[in-house]
């Protein structure tokens, strides 16, 4: 990615230092040091998540002339605050160093798990335009909006003072599967609708979230839609059934589970009082909300050659017919 010649623009990477309950910047410890390329690294840490926007912002206006790109060290919970920060496109190509808890987003992608690799990635890279998500308000994200249990799941996880990994977000969400009361939601996609008890709904632009649950075993971020998943009231016990498929991503076709792909999705509370998670952060969007796959809307460096990314196993899930203009207007 870097240009040849005497052209040695910087690569600022923003760590976030909470990420993996501060468990994730150790991994890096000593790399600034060592690590040496054709471009300078330059290493800013946050003190904030509006902070790590604000450093974000700062590489991106001063553009190409003098970054070659600007990077994230964390999760995904940092990919979606950069998002915030960038422009739609990114004037500069973007990258991720995965040391969060959650790396859903990067590892759709294919960036290494290793930081010396994935920090070599950033010179070594080729910058592809990827999908993200994108609420009605303008609000960005890279893997996930939920509405449902994970109002109770994440609560447990934000407030138990336990580090966070993948087998505290399994617990908080088998608590949740047993005490989370499901909502009467209206959901609308491109040719569908459902109107139910809702225990969960996801519309997710990667596969998986919450450091490896396989929501949408068929979504792709190259595909120009968003993928759905809805898990309609049932028994405790059918439900703790589904719960082990979702980990493995063999869900589909089961009773009261639905998957759709769709550019756009509508979701309604017709109790009203429910909000959407996004990218595992405490529930802060409120219903009815209108959420949309920004195709294309991010240039991030990618570690394989353009065409490959297209080699990621893409269950597909049919597409319904075309919904009438009523119901993409909802």
């Amino acid at each position: 990615m870097i240009r040849s010649g005497g052209n040695r623009r910087r690569i600022r990477i923003v760590v976030n230092p909470s990420a993996r309950s501060g468990r994730g910047p150790r991994l890096l410890r000593d790399l600034a040091a060592t690590m040496t390329g054709p471009a300078p690294l330059e290493w800013v840490v946050s003190r904030s998540a509006a902070h790590l926007r604000d450093l974000v912002a700062e590489a991106e206006d001063a553009g190409p002339g003098e970054y070659e790109a600007v990077a994230v060290a964390g999760g995904d919970g940092s990919v979606r605050n950069a998002l915030a920060a960038l422009g739609s496109p990114n004037r500069i190509p973007f990258g991720v160093v995965p040391i969060g808890s959650g790396n859903d987003f990067a590892f759709d992608l294919g960036i290494p798990r290793n930081p010396v690799d994935a920090l070599a990635l950033l010179a070594d890279g080729i910058p592809r335009r990827v999908d993200v998500g994108r609420t009605g308000i303008g609000t960005r994200y890279c893997c996930v909006a939920s509405v449902g249990l994970d109002e109770v799941a994440l609560d447990v996880v934000h407030h138990s003072g336990l580090p966070r990994c993948k087998a505290l977000n399994i617990v908080a969400a088998l608590w949740a599967l047993f005490t989370y009361r499901p909502r009467p939601l209206r959901i609308r996609w491109e040719g569908g609708m459902l109107e139910d008890e809702v225990m969960f709904a996801a519309v997710t632009n990667t596969r998986g979230y919450g450091g490896g649950f396989v929501i949408s075993p068929g979504a792709s971020v190259t595909d120009g839609a968003l993928d759905l998943c809805i898990v309609a009231r049932s028994g405790r016990i059918a439900l703790l059934s589904k719960f082990v498929h979702i980990l493995r991503g063999t869900h589909a076709g089961l009773p009261k589970v639905t998957l759709a792909q769709s550019p756009w999705v509508t979701i309604e509370d017709l109790a009203g009082g429910a909000q959407a998670a996004l990218d595992g952060e405490l529930p802060d969007s409120a219903t009815p909300l209108r959420l949309e796959c920004e195709a294309g809307g991010l240039e991030v460096i990618l570690p394989r050659p353009a065409e490959q990314l297209d080699e990621i196993p893409d269950q597909r899930v049919p597409r319904l017919r075309a919904a009438p203009p009523a119901e993409e207007a909802a």
